[in-house]
């Protein structure tokens, strides 16, 4: 059974609900699938896609399902805004069924955080793990960066204890602050040496390309990417279905 989840936002100009779109969320036997597969972003508004999600689109889709229901969540992602990311692990961790994550091709920066959420962690193989210091685009004063470098060191603390929380046994916090700072790059295998993950055999998707990408120094060569023009051809063909579909329900 397919079901059609609405997505909403609060118009500043008015201050009235809107809908702005829907997810297809496909009812497997083993329960609802979440498929986060863009940009993480923190709000609809500053969507460049519509695969790109907010902590919004996430909290209307769970508050549509059954809270105890086994979840299996999708991602494909180059990561995105921090505090949206930290935002959306907060909002599926308060899921109360068993939430199993499945990295189809990059779950990187934020991303890497939000899997953190699931129970359960699988790869699939060729799939690969990024996690690296948060950053951001600055301006300001001395004392403003100052104050700036201290939020960011918390960020890094918070994502780390987040991190901590699926380690195996004998990695410690040193280790994955020494990984985070490296910007570490991790295979399917590799990251089975430090989180508690499992491996399918399926091979992974092509990964998202996003703004991100140019922000990343250690990016391998072997990451599998779409070429630009197919993502541009892709995000144009979904959002003509998206409009298509929403004039049809009268939206």
């Amino acid at each position: 059974m397919v079901n059609k989840y609405r997505f909403t936002r609060k118009n500043p100009k008015t201050k009235k609900i809107e809908n702005t779109g829907y997810m297809e969320i496909r009812n497997a036997a083993s329960g609802p699938e979440l498929y986060i597969y863009g940009d993480i972003v923190s709000s609809s508004w500053d969507a460049w896609g519509v695969e790109d999600v907010c902590p919004q689109d996430i909290a209307d889709f769970m508050n549509q399902i059954d809270q105890n229901a086994d979840l299996t969540v999708y991602i494909n992602s180059g990561g995105g805004d921090v505090f949206a990311g930290i935002a959306i692990h907060s909002i599926l961790s308060r899921h109360t069924g068993h939430i199993k994550g499945v990295v189809d091709g990059l779950a990187a920066s934020i991303a890497s955080v939000i899997l953190m959420a699931c129970d359960e962690i699988v790869m699939s193989t060729g799939a690969q793990i990024m996690i690296h210091k948060p950053s951001v685009f600055a301006y300001g004063n001395a004392d403003d960066l100052t104050a700036l470098i201290t939020e960011l060191d918390k960020c890094q603390q918070s994502i780390t204890d987040i991190y901590m929380q699926h380690v195996k046994e004998g990695v410690s916090e040193s280790d994955i602050a020494e990984k985070i700072n490296a910007e570490t790059w991790m295979s399917a295998e590799e990251a089975q040496e430090v989180f508690d993950i499992e491996i399918d055999d399926r091979p992974a998707m092509a990964a998202c390309v996003s703004w991100m990408m140019n922000s990343w120094k250690n990016a391998p060569k072997s990451i599998r990417t779409e070429r630009p023009e197919d993502v541009e051809a892709r995000e144009a063909q979904e959002e003509a279905d998206l409009i298509a579909e929403m004039e049809l329900m009268g939206i």
